[in-house]
């Protein structure tokens, strides 16, 4: 009985001396968390924004304006980032003007029932470096289909580009669907 009060005496003693100690303290705590959390996100200059084209098989080259987009991009943080936006139809300037007129007709763009082509992200992904993938969907003349946009960042701009094809949304500008490749560009100034 004696060699058990001695041990319990033995460990009460031990944690009593050497199982003080002190917690780390909350401002250093504190302190890790806000640098992890100070890496910010990336503010672009929406105004100065382009979107151009390339249709290839007319190697015909154009832009599209009227944007109205929300970017939340922190490359640290590719998880949490996102892209939502839309571009009005009839800004798309192919510099034609007879052209120009032409896409927005039914047939084509039909300006009248949408007159806007709309992208929201479902996912950013951080390819290495400084190569971000950003899939999400597409909604062109009422169809909507998924698309991966390839974007780099350098210290100016994030620069985007994807491949689509006009007819997969109902725009037919040839019969043979490989014909309708069109080529964009995204280019997003950062703001400095």
């Amino acid at each position: 009985m004696k060699k058990y009060i001695y041990t319990v005496f033995f460990l009460v003693f031990f944690l009593t001396v050497y199982g003080q100690f002190d917690p780390p303290s909350t401002s250093s705590r504190t302190n890790s968390y806000t640098l992890i959390n100070d890496v910010k996100k990336i503010d672009f200059d929406i105004e100065k924004s382009v979107i151009s084209f390339n249709f290839v098989t007319e190697q015909t080259t154009g832009t599209i304006h009227g944007l109205e987009c929300k970017i939340s991009f922190n490359p640290e943080d590719p998880d949490s980032s996102f892209f939502r936006g839309t571009a009005m139809v009839n800004t798309i300037d192919t510099n034609n003007f007879l052209r120009d007129g032409h896409l927005m007709w039914e047939k084509f763009f039909y300006k009248k029932k949408h007159p806007k082509i709309a992208f929201d992200s479902s996912q950013v992904v951080h390819f290495g470096n400084t190569n971000y993938k950003v899939i999400g969907n597409l909604t062109i003349k009422g169809t909507t289909k998924e698309v991966i946009i390839n974007f780099v960042l350098n210290n100016e701009s994030l620069v985007g580009k994807t491949s689509i094809n006009t007819s997969d949304f109902g725009i037919n500008i040839h019969k043979e669907r490989e014909k309708n490749k069109l080529d964009i560009t995204f280019e997003f100034p950062i703001l400095k």
